[in-house]
């Protein structure tokens, strides 16, 4: 039998990869933090599903929505978070990137139904992720 933990976390990636912000934000705990390494425009930490949500949104729209995801490589459950490995594909104006991802979610219980309350993203090549998001692109 699946863990119900494992199955949250696919089910958000799958809403949020395919452009379903609202959707995949339906499964986040009301506490949620996302952490997002680095020095680009997209990183930092993010408190509450407001606040994720408009993060996503963001995201989504830097990237030239969705986001392409070439490979779930493998997915971990543990005691107390899930692991998500996968490779993914990058593309704004004028760029594109592959990269591997580790999504550590941690899930939690709420009243009988599992939300996600923490995810955080740690990238194979944090420097190509700092570089891909430091270039602006041209006005329209």
């Amino acid at each position: 039998m699946p863990d119900s933990r494992v199955t949250v976390a696919q089910d958000f990636f799958q809403k949020l990869f395919g452009g379903d912000v609202s959707a995949a934000c339906d499964l986040l705990d009301p506490h949620v933090v996302d952490v997002v390494p680095g020095s680009h425009a997209p990183s930092g930490i993010f408190e509450g599903v407001q606040a994720v949500t408009k993060h996503l949104s963001t995201f989504l729209r830097l990237t030239e929505d969705p986001i392409d995801l070439l490979k779930w490589e493998d997915w971990l459950a543990g005691v107390d978070n899930v692991a998500g490995l996968a490779k993914i594909h990058l593309q704004r104006e004028g760029q594109e990137h592959d990269f591997r991802v580790i999504f550590l979610v941690t899930v939690a219980e709420d009243h009988g139904r599992h939300r996600i309350s923490r995810i955080e993203s740690f990238y194979s090549d944090q420097a190509a992720f700092n570089r891909f998001f430091a270039v602006n692109p041209a006005p329209q």
